[in-house]
């Protein structure tokens, strides 16, 4: 039998396990969930980056906040990975790997799925509550989103983070 000892199961599970895992490096590995999120956001609202607006900073407080429920959590991450399974099927390459038009193309693409419609929807709220979030949370500075639409935050200010 060809795994008739410990020692022989023991090596071709380490083996098989090294290869998927090296499989998933090269595959799946390559971009991290937060740097992909990051470009998602970045190709949905350009202009959070010129305010000076932290969206990744803003997606890693959510991503770790004790009152996001873990389904929220999960349909974030999932997200990533459903959208890049929708650039390889489209392009042959991961999203992070795509140029901006071809970017632009897999978003409308995911659109016309519910789930697509629905993480997308998330992804712009994040933006939004980053962009327009107290000085407090270290997102947005000096207020940069309600100076732009020329909004004067009411008062009384937060005076501790609630995220």
């Amino acid at each position: 039998m060809f795994l008739n000892s410990r020692r022989i199961f023991l090596k071709t599970a380490l083996f098989g396990g090294a290869v998927l895992v090296m499989y998933g490096a090269t595959v799946f590995g390559a971009v991290s969930l937060m740097q992909t999120m990051a470009l998602v956001q970045e190709d949905l609202f350009p202009h959070a980056k010129s305010l000076g607006i932290k969206t990744e900073a803003y997606l890693t407080l959510i991503l770790n906040h004790s009152r996001v429920t873990p389904k929220e959590k999960d349909f974030l991450r999932n997200g990533v990975q459903w959208l890049n399974e929708e650039a390889v099927a489209m392009h042959k390459k991961m999203y992070s790997s795509l140029s901006e038009n071809e970017r632009q193309a897999v978003l409308k693409s995911i659109a016309k799925y519910k789930w697509g419609e629905e993480w997308i929807d998330k992804m712009l709220t994040f933006i939004m509550e980053a962009t327009f979030s107290d000085e407090i949370y270290g997102i947005c500075k000096n207020s940069a989103g309600t100076k732009w639409i020329q909004f004067e935050a009411g008062y009384p200010r937060p005076k501790e983070a609630y995220l």
